[in-house]
């Protein structure tokens, strides 16, 4: 095969088929399969590939000779590369072919080449380095083709460099010409004068009263058997118990999928008359009541807390713990009954153990600690370094040394982990340490790591193992296993019956806000799933084009800090049609003078969104870059009698819907936000001064702030289905985590709106 050839209606049918956005789905595997291996197939009845004349024709019955988008494969290896990859080079040349052709303006990822008619289009998320280009030339056989009064285009070269060489036309022309004679209606056995049949497919995310497929997942099952890609199904309706693992970035529908999983292996069991007794583990407790509402909606309500066969609960795993512990702990002894404010607390006390050694006794510690120990206390602030001793309380003094100083001497430690260097150097922070188990003890009380770690203990008792044979479960589902710790890691495999390894988890392991040291290999080591098969899903349903490159770019940029920040969005593609991708603006910055007109601005805003796309205040989410930030924003609501509800805990769902019905305006830190969607999202206070979160000191809470701060952007950015905006102070220099996307244009400055709100 020397060309492959889509002419402008094919080319339109492709970017408005929901099937042909991804090799995820079958249809999209096959088109890249046809057009790697030169085959025919009819893809709807829409659109057929025809083999004729040593090259590929994407054809509908109609035809227009004179818009042609073709590929010299002589030249051009992409049609080389892997399925996914064929399939976003598809679509990316198409949508830009169909700009040139209907008169539209160029998106950021694709750059005019100076001095030429060329243009780089690059296909793929964006990537640090040099990235992977396709070149198209917008006006080959440019005198004959004037002459004819034609407009087809040239794609003939791709790599990592850019050579100005013109293209050579004898293929070109070759292709064109041929086009001539294919006879359409004979191909699809139709009349000339046949009408297109209407598109099996269903489009995707139209806003405006078209069909929608976004991830709602309250539609039931009957509609995801039918609208699931293949991946999603393969996993869905897998016949393994495990162990599994499905990664994905934000937005490809990890949560659902494996909630879908959970309930199809329910309802064999019951057709089969088989025990099947399931636990659905989850982070927080608003993230349990979503989940439980989400089975509800697609048949699973009959399983949840069930006493017959076929069950499955839903529950954090600190109130699993609380409640099989029995009466040994009380209410009122545990920090807070949900781990992530559990957390929270456990950190202020910690904090109060920094303040009592920085004040009284690092002055006489400095005679015996190491430099680095030195320079760890000095180059960061108190809260800074609390929240480090934080990960080394709970990792290694309590989880891997069991409280033992002489166990804690001796372990290997991480790269990022606090640097101790001899043996006064561990008594020194194993002293802050006591300081607030002391504080514990006084207040009687118990932090989520003493509650999961005597669980730990317990289930991994002789008594505990035998009483597993009858009350273990027989398989567990974990969601966001990303956010979970070593610690409680651990503890999932004493869960299960005995010799059982059926359990199935997703993960996203750059929303693990800040963790540098948890990865893949470490969840299926720390749950005794040796042998684990991964499911990975490519297309992002959530989010437009425009906003998965954003995303993509700032992970991208993190990644060349952090060599261990990953990016699920490399190779990504949104599986947006170009419908809605053409009403999705580039993600765009506001700015104001000053932070008082920032937040007044913020509300106008969501308004100017809110009108311009038919939404509810309450669709657009006010993002706060800084806990200043968000206080100051409630503080304006409360002063200026403005209804605004507040995400206090993370995928809080109850609070949206309350925004929802009394037309709110909904402001969420971007700690809470994660697992949450909203048609756009406002990030407030973008700027220098205030994101990342700046230390008076450098050292290692400066890295880790910096790294946080790209797990939180990415976690923030992806929430949004169609619009990102960003407001900004103009006295501030711009947050750097943004300096890339600026420089690639993936985020513009809106001057005129600026001025208008």
């Amino acid at each position: 095969m020397s060309f492959v050839v889509i002419d402008y209606f094919a080319a339109k049918e492709i970017v408005s088929t929901k099937n042909l956005q991804s090799a995820d789905y079958d249809k999209g595997k096959l088109l890249a399969e046809c057009i790697k291996e030169s085959k025919e197939h009819d893809f709807s009845n829409n659109i057929k590939a025809h083999v004729t004349n040593g090259g590929l024709y994407l054809l509908t019955i109609k035809k227009n000779k004179s818009v042609l988008l073709v590929f010299d494969t002589t030249a051009f290896k992409g049609f080389e590369r892997p399925n996914n990859e064929i399939i976003t080079i598809i679509q990316k040349s198409c949508r830009l072919a169909i700009k040139i052709w209907d008169g539209i303006g160029h998106s950021p990822c694709e750059k005019i080449i100076s001095n030429s008619s060329f243009i780089a289009l690059l296909p793929f998320s964006f990537s640090t380095g040099k990235s992977y280009k396709v070149i198209l030339d917008k006006s080959p056989d440019k005198e004959r083709q004037e002459k004819r009064n034609e407009s087809s285009l040239l794609i003939f070269q791709d790599g990592f460099e850019v050579i100005s060489k013109e293209p050579k036309l004898s293929i070109f022309r070759k292709a064109r010409d041929n086009y001539a004679s294919i006879d359409t209606a004979l191909i699809f056995n139709k009349d000339k004068d046949s009408e297109i049949e209407s598109n099996n497919y269903i489009n995707v995310n139209n806003i405006d009263g078209e069909k929608t497929f976004s991830i709602d997942p309250y539609m039931g099952m009957d509609y995801w058997k039918k609208n699931l890609t293949e991946t999603q199904s393969r996993f869905v309706f897998s016949s393994s118990f495990g162990p599994d693992i499905l990664t994905g970035a934000a937005g490809t529908g990890k949560t659902l999928s494996l909630i879908l999983r959970c309930i199809i292996q329910l309802i064999n069991a019951e057709e089969n008359d088989l025990p099947y007794k399931s636990v659905l583990l989850t982070h927080s407790k608003a993230t349990k009541y979503n989940i439980e509402t989400i089975l509800a909606s697609n048949g699973g309500e009959r399983f949840i807390n069930s006493d017959k066969n076929q069950s499955v609960v839903v529950t954090t795993l600190q109130e699993w713990c609380i409640e099989n512990l029995g009466n040994r702990i009380e209410a009122t002894e545990y920090l807070d009954s949900d781990a992530f404010e559990s957390k929270q607390t456990q950190l202020l006390y910690i904090n109060e153990a920094v303040e009592d050694f920085m004040i009284n006794d690092y002055a006489g510690a400095l005679s015996f600690i190491s430099e680095e120990l030195k320079d760890f206390f000095s180059k960061n602030d108190w809260w800074h370094i609390s929240i480090i001793l934080q990960d080394e309380i709970s990792v290694y003094i309590k989880g891997r040394a069991a409280e033992n100083f002489d166990i804690y001497k001796t372990l290997v430690r991480s790269e990022y982990s606090i640097p101790l260097k001899n043996e006064d150097d561990y008594k020194t922070i194993f002293s802050i340490f006591n300081k607030y188990y002391d504080k514990l003890i006084a207040l009687n009380q118990f932090d989520s790591d003493d509650i999961i770690l005597s669980a730990l203990q317990e289930t991994s008792t002789p008594i505990w193992k035998r009483r597993r044979i009858a009350s273990g479960f027989d398989v567990i589902y974990i969601d966001e296993t990303h956010l979970f710790n070593i610690n409680e890691l651990s503890l999932f495999h004493n869960l299960l019956k005995p010799n059982s390894n059926n359990i199935i988890f997703t993960m996203d392991r750059s929303q693990a806000i800040g963790d540098t040291t948890i990865t893949k290999h470490d969840v299926s080591l720390k749950i005794n799933a040796k042998i684990t098969e991964e499911h990975g899903l490519n297309a992002v349903f959530r989010s437009s084009e425009h906003i998965v490159n954003l995303a993509s770019c700032v992970l991208a940029s993190g990644a060349l800090l952090f060599n261990n920040l990953e990016n699920p969005l490399f190779g990504a593609m949104s599986g947006h049609t170009a419908v809605i991708d053409e009403k999705s603006p580039i993600p765009y910055i506001v700015s104001k003078q000053n932070k008082n007109e920032m937040i007044k601005s913020t509300f106008l805003l969501v308004d100017n969104i809110a009108n311009k796309q038919g939404l509810k205040r309450s669709d657009v989410l006010i993002i706060p870059c800084s806990d200043d930030m968000l206080e100051a924003t409630k503080t304006y609501a409360s002063e200026s009698n403005i209804s605004l509800k507040s995400i206090e805990q993370r995928g809080d769902i109850i609070v949206l819907e309350s925004a929802a019905s009394s037309n709110s305006y909904i402001i969420g830190g971007m700690e809470y936000i994660g697992g949450l969607e909203f048609p756009a999202i406002i990030i407030l206070g973008i700027d220098d001064d205030k994101f990342p979160r700046k230390s008076a000191n450098t050292g290692e809470s400066s890295h880790y702030l910096n790294y946080s701060a790209f797990n939180l952007l990415y976690v923030a950015i992806t929430r949004a289905k169609y619009e990102v905006a960003f407001i900004h102070e103009k006295t501030q220099r711009i947050s750097e985590l943004l300096d890339s996307a600026l420089s690639e244009g993936l985020v513009i400055y809106d001057e005129d709106l600026s001025k208008d709100i």
